[in-house]
């Protein structure tokens, strides 16, 4: 099977079906480990604050004036950083299983197609994958 890229129409690279669908099954999962290690993050970074916040509930209302707020206070830039712009990059990452998920489709659909033309985005991540695998080979 020719692996097309749909933007130049150019073969990217000859790759069995079977090599394929499980090259792509990969990168799905490795997409999902990615999503995982950013819903730990978010969830680590409200641990803290959680944490912190309820040391400073637990001390008296004179040591409250002289302590401040805890450095893990909820602020905007804070949850900018630490929970907004991951939950994007999450977002992202879905749409890019997403798309993964209707290429794997489309191959086991026609497991006999010679060709099969796909979206610049999956060519590039697909080639990284190969050169990934390529590396951890030697």
């Amino acid at each position: 099977m020719d692996v097309i890229d749909e933007l130049y129409q150019r073969v990217a690279f000859q790759i069995s079906t079977s090599e394929f669908i499980l090259i792509i099954q990969s990168l799905v999962r490795k997409k999902q480990d990615d999503i995982d290690y950013i819903k730990n993050k978010i969830a680590h970074y409200e641990q803290k604050r959680r944490k912190e916040e309820a040391m400073y509930q637990s001390l008296s209302p004179l040591r409250k004036l002289f302590t401040g707020r805890p450095p893990s206070h909820h602020t905007a830039v804070e949850y900018m950083v630490y929970v907004k712009e991951p939950f994007k990059k999450i977002e992202v990452i879905k749409r890019e299983i997403r798309e993964l998920e209707r290429v794997l489709k489309r191959i086991q659909d026609n497991p006999d197609a010679d060709e099969i033309i796909l979206p610049n985005q999956i060519i590039n991540q697909l080639t990284q994958q190969e050169r990934e695998d390529l590396l951890n080979e030697r």
